[in-house]
């Protein structure tokens, strides 16, 4: 299989049949011919970066499915239609017509500006025979704001719709880049094709076809089946991975008091594409604003008085599929089913494996401030904050500090809203063993709803990001945590707490040093940025010194890619390694403790290593992992890793299937005798670890499978 990219090749093919026509489905043969895909222009095609909707699956009682994402039905054969070529909305509209009064015999294949991938164009496209697009990465959004996305942003509703529903699973997608030098391409042998141009498509005669082969799994493929699986010799090979990762937090230690305020923050989002997250306002703005308000914490919080609250961050991993970061970490820490663990060996529980049981110490975590979508204002130099009282309607303590709180150019309004929007508060509500106890508020640049037009969506990029907002949320956030920990040892009582701390923690400017170098590192540069490779590097050293191991992470990308990933040996789930063995837990605290050389480890990606590097460095304290996966799921003790127990709860539980190595893009020549197929690699095939030493579970794997 030649190393080239297939969605390149595509696009230099549709450039070169564009030029003066855009009918790609005018009828092939003749003299002159379309194109040959041999001919020498292919050699002068650039590498291109491609993308895909992938599936994921979910528990079999989920209330709107099992399956969603893109996958072909057939494991024996490939999707395959025509090739059709819609530049222009005009265009869509046209074919929209031509379709009606003169259907074609196949479903096609769509190839469109990826600006065009909009709510009302996969209507129009879906309802008129197109079961496959390909998408032109033109870099920039749909004009229209109101049809950017496929979420309603009127809603709080969870992300999942926009990774895709399961009612329109059938809609295959891929993304080609379209930034390739083509003109030279296009121009030598746009002759050799325009002599057979239609300016009708001529259906159902194509030119050039698609073939997807994306299966994944029967429609009924379920995450209790995958996980579940047997081969052929009866032995447990799961056919799917879990998604999760690691979350982090971080608490100042007062001896003194028995509860908690905690900032809290996703770390995560999603997209149809999952290695195009940039997530700039829906992630990597909290991030900042979180850090930021962490160092102006630490440098503070020595000044509170005794008997204060603790103040903690928290860093939640996989927000985006059902909050499975803060409800883990919240139902170990705050609900009425805390972890118990009966084979614990100093700081480490080996089964179920939680390396670290420092969350055991958080006092009582009562209060949150919840950070989201800061980075874009909707409201000129207005947040809002969206509250909660356990205790009745009234407005909450937390509420009205961050009510009372401004900057030199920002005021914080309360929500029009009653419902809350789903946050990390959102998760302390409904795991608190004492709810009533619980108060709260959500500090947003939105009000009633999400307004952002680039959520979930790969436009969701730095070019918009406002970095004196920024810098106003972390002042913000920094002042309502300090004056609520404080507000109960202040004798003059709430106001006097906020003005206590507003003299403590001054005013964030937006050329502050840190903000410039957390923004360039989180919004831009991402495992390129300086802060990234220093944290890396300080969690190998740690990890050679205490293990004699190195550790693998898996990148955060440049830019950086806020996808949560999947949670496996060597992306993010602890191990626990005993005579040379690696396993997700063991029962046997004997054999662990007989050898030295025995330890317990985790794979963390760079973005929480660097997280953790950072939150323990500014907020002068020590920072933690917390697994962050759903909590129906327990690693099985004494197995290899990736083997679960999976509960009967009603948890999501969403996983990520392996991918066969038949998974694939073809584009073909239809037009002559021969079929010249070009297979090129579309998607890199993930390629998981049976063990931590036992090297990579190859695509020969499969012979022994019965797959899904």
């Amino acid at each position: 299989m030649a190393n080239r990219s297939l969605l390149g090749r595509i696009l230099s093919l549709l450039l070169l049949l564009s030029d003066r026509q855009r009918h790609v489905m005018a009828g092939g043969g003749g003299g002159g011919g379309p194109a040959n895909l041999d001919n020498p222009w292919q050699s002068r095609v650039h590498q291109l970066p491609d993308k895909y909707c992938t599936v994921l699956f979910r528990r079999s009682t989920h209330s709107t499915g099992s399956l969603v994402g893109c996958s072909t039905k057939s494991k024996s054969s490939a999707q395959t239609s025509p090739l059709i070529y819609l530049s222009t909305a005009s265009e869509i509209e046209t074919y929209v017509s031509t379709v009606i009064s003169s259907p074609p015999t196949a479903t096609l294949t769509a190839v469109i500006p990826a600006s065009l991938f909009t709510n009302s164009t996969l209507t129009k496209l879906t309802s008129h025979s197109v079961t496959s697009i390909i998408l032109l990465d033109d870099s920039t959004p749909a004009s229209s704001p109101s049809t950017a996305q496929l979420l309603n942003l009127n809603s709080w509703g969870v992300p999942i719709s926009l990774v895709q529903d399961a009612e329109s699973q059938d809609l295959l997608k891929s993304l080609a880049s379209s930034n390739a030098e083509s003109s030279s391409s296009s121009s030598s042998s746009s002759s050799s094709s325009s002599s057979s141009s239609s300016s009708s498509y001529d259906f159902p005669y194509p030119r050039y076809e698609s073939a997807f082969n994306y299966y994944m799994g029967p429609s009924t493929a379920t995450s209790e089946i995958c996980l579940n699986w047997q081969n052929l010799d009866g032995l447990p090979s799961p056919q799917c991975k879990p998604l999760g990762g690691q979350s982090i937090y971080a608490s100042t230690s007062s001896p003194s008091s028995s509860s908690t305020v905690m900032i809290a923050l996703k770390i995560d989002s999603t997209s149809f594409f999952h290695d195009l997250v940039p997530a700039a306002n829906d992630a990597a703005a909290s991030i900042v604003t979180a850090l930021l308000a962490s160092r102006e914490i630490g440098r503070t919080i020595s000044a509170a008085p005794s008997g204060s609250k603790n103040i903690a961050v928290g860093m939640f991993q996989g927000e985006s599929y059902d909050s499975m970061g803060s409800l883990t970490f919240l139902k170990n820490t705050v609900s009425s089913s805390k972890l118990s663990c009966e084979k614990q060996v100093g700081d480490a529980c080996l089964s179920p494996l939680y390396p670290d049981l420092s969350f055991q110490n958080l006092t009582d975590i009562n209060t949150m401030i919840a950070i989201d979508q800061v980075g874009i204002i909707q409201e000129e130099n207005k947040f809002f904050s969206h509250g909660y009282n356990g205790e009745g309607d009234s407005m909450s303590q937390i509420d009205y500090i961050l009510q009372s709180l401004t900057t030199n150019n920002f005021s914080v309004q309360g929500s029009s809203q009653d419902t809350l929007p789903t946050t990390p508060l959102t998760s302390l509500i409904s795991t608190h063993s004492n709810p009533d106890s619980v108060t709260g508020v959500v500090l947003s640049a939105y009000d009633s709803g999400y307004t952002d037009p680039n959520r979930y969506t790969r436009f969701d990029t730095y070019e918009k990001i406002n970095l004196e907002a920024i810098a106003a949320a972390a002042t913000l956030a920094a002042r309502a945590a300090l004056a609520d920990a404080v507000s109960s040892v202040i004798e003059e009582g709430v106001d006097a707490a906020v003005s206590w701390a507003e003299a403590k923690i001054p005013e964030i400017s937006v050329d502050d040093e840190l903000l410039v170098e957390l923004s360039t590192c989180f919004f831009e540069s991402g495992s390129q940025c300086d802060l990234v490779k220093t944290s890396v590097a300080s969690a190998t050293a740690d990890a050679i010194d205490a293990t004699g191991y190195s550790i693998y992470s898996a990148g955060l990308g440049s830019p950086p890619n806020y996808y949560v990933g999947v949670y496996s040996s060597f992306y993010s789930q602890p191990y626990v390694v005993v005579d040379g063995r690696a396993m997700g837990g063991t029962e046997d605290v004997e054999a662990f403790q007989s050898s030295s050389s025995n330890f317990i480890g985790v794979q963390a990606s760079e973005l929480e290593l660097t997280l953790k590097y950072l939150l323990a460095s500014y907020l002068n304290t020590t920072a933690h992992f917390h697994p962050a996966v759903d909590t129906d799921l327990t690693p099985e003790s004494d197995a290899n890793l990736d083997m679960w127990v999976v509960g009967d709860g009603d948890t999501p539980l969403w996983t990520e299937p392996n991918w066969d190595s038949e998974v694939g893009l073809a584009v073909f020549n239809a037009g002559g005798s021969e079929v010249n197929t070009i297979f090129l690699d579309v998607i890199s095939v993930l390629i998981f670890l049976a063990t931590l030493a036992g090297g990579f579970k190859y695509a020969s794997k499969w012979k022994r499978e019965k797959l899904l």
